[in-house]
């Protein structure tokens, strides 16, 4: 079997240590999502928006305890066609499941570009299109000079997106109590629905595992990089909750084009406004780099598992990053530009999210039953025999969230797998049930 990279080859540099790891995973998790979706949050669950938060989470961290352990027994790029491949050893399983993963960061990067282009258009006038295409492409470049060093940029821009919480937290606090929480005017469907929504801003937990070849000691790293990301975000995403409705009416932040300046302003005058504006502005940024930093080393990972063309697993032997990816990723990215609905793309994102979650799951169900012995450095716990209990709350928790979109969102969340059935094909030349030897094997770590 030809190798598909040779030895003399350069490969991604492992740089990666736990502390940008975690401020990598909250920079995923802490995006636009919280900035924008607490408002409609709030309009479908009303002073029990930080319930919707909590289950939200709950059903994050369910997925995030197998990636966890996935993550730490293969640290591979394209890790969802990693953990698929192990399990099943299928090559149109695997392709399927990575390609909705690949799918929802490309468009999210596109829509959350636009919504950036929005925002900035108040400050300076001009297209919103152009705007969109300069930013992703001045943070392509940013991150072919390095992981490291766009990684830099995104420690700062998380910081600063988790001053901006800290702010509406400080300016909810004193009135922490003045309304009654539990309160949901649409009862436990409209939270349920707003933990749908919400389920957004959680998703990029996943998207850590995707830094495995760059990560120092990735069996140990990984998994608590992983939930380290998935506690402080929950922490945050709760209090940010509960101060908003604290501060605003839950009908007024439903209304609102910025709920969390809203909520801020309403605490500490215009100038609070402000500066969450910014800090919003800031945060989007960072979004965008973060997922395109994903996607390509996504398309990387696939292509040197074979299934997309080999030139796209090229990597640079100066900045050691994998350049064609970046730049099939910015260009992939271009033609959603003209989607530009951020709540459309955030239900298609999490519906396509959610079925690789399911299947992320039960490929750790699997590899329970069927390859106990293979030596596992992080082991999820709360287990009844060979089964892993997190792993079915994940994938029964997963399938409760799907039914909570519209028909609309679930056609056009359905897409992505079917687009990625579309695609097999033409890579694939029609060999649907093609078996690879080497996903099919199970390889224990030494």
């Amino acid at each position: 079997m030809v190798k598909l990279q040779s030895r003399t080859e350069p490969k991604l540099k492992r740089e990666v240590g736990l502390a940008q790891l975690v401020f990598y995973g909250v920079g995923n998790i802490i995006g636009a999502g919280i900035y924008v979706l607490v408002g409609g949050a709030a309009g479908l669950a009303g002073n029990a928006v930080g319930f919707a938060f909590l289950i939200g989470a709950a059903i994050a961290l369910f997925t995030g305890l197998s990636y966890a352990e996935l993550a730490a027994m293969y640290p591979k790029a394209a890790s969802e066609y990693t953990y698929l491949g192990k399990a099943y050893g299928n090559h149109f399983l695997s392709f399927i499941t990575q390609w909705m993963m690949l799918a929802t960061e490309l468009v999210a990067s596109a829509a959350v570009a636009l919504g950036f282009a929005q925002y900035f258009q108040s400050v300076l006038a001009s297209p919103t299109w152009l705007v969109a295409i300069v930013l992703l492409a001045i943070l392509t470049l940013i991150g072919i000079t390095g992981v490291k060093r766009a990684l830099r940029f995104n420690t700062v821009f998380s910081i600063i997106a988790i001053i901006g919480l800290l702010i509406v937290i400080a300016a909810g606090a004193p009135r922490f109590g003045s309304v009654n929480y539990a309160y949901s005017p649409g009862g436990l469907t409209g939270i349920l629905g707003a933990a749908a929504l919400v389920f957004f801003a959680y998703i990029g937990f996943d998207n850590i595992a995707n830094l495995s070849e760059e990560t120092k000691n990735p069996q140990k790293t990984l998994p608590r990089g992983l939930l380290i990301s998935v506690a402080i975000s929950t922490v945050l995403y709760v209090l940010v909750g509960i101060a908003a409705v604290s501060i605003v009416p839950f009908q007024q932040l439903a209304t609102s084009n910025a709920p969390l300046a809203s909520a801020a302003s309403g605490a500490f005058g215009p100038v609070a406004y402000d500066i969450i504006t910014i800090a919003g502005l800031l945060t989007t940024l960072n979004t965008v780099l973060v997922l395109l930093i994903v996607g390509s080393r996504i398309i990387y990972g696939m292509s040197r598992e074979g299934v997309l063309p080999r030139v796209l697993g090229r990597v640079n032997p100066r900045t050691r990053t994998p350049i064609f990816a970046s730049l099939a990723t910015f260009a992939v990215a271009l033609l959603f530009i003209p989607i530009g609905n951020v709540g459309e793309v955030a239900k298609i994102t999490s519906f396509g999210s959610l079925l690789a979650f399911i299947l992320v799951n039960t490929a750790l169900l699997h590899l329970r039953r069927t390859a106990p012995h293979l030596k596992r450095p992080f082991k999820v716990p709360v287990n009844i025999g060979w089964v892993s209990v997190t792993a079915l709350l994940g994938v029964i928790t997963s399938f409760a969230l799907l039914t909570q979109f519209d028909l609309q969102s679930a056609l056009l969340g359905m897409s992505l797998p079917i687009s990625g059935v579309i695609l097999y094909l033409l890579f694939n030349h029609g060999k649907i049930f093609a078996i690879d030897s080497r996903l099919h094997q199970h390889h224990e770590e030494k």
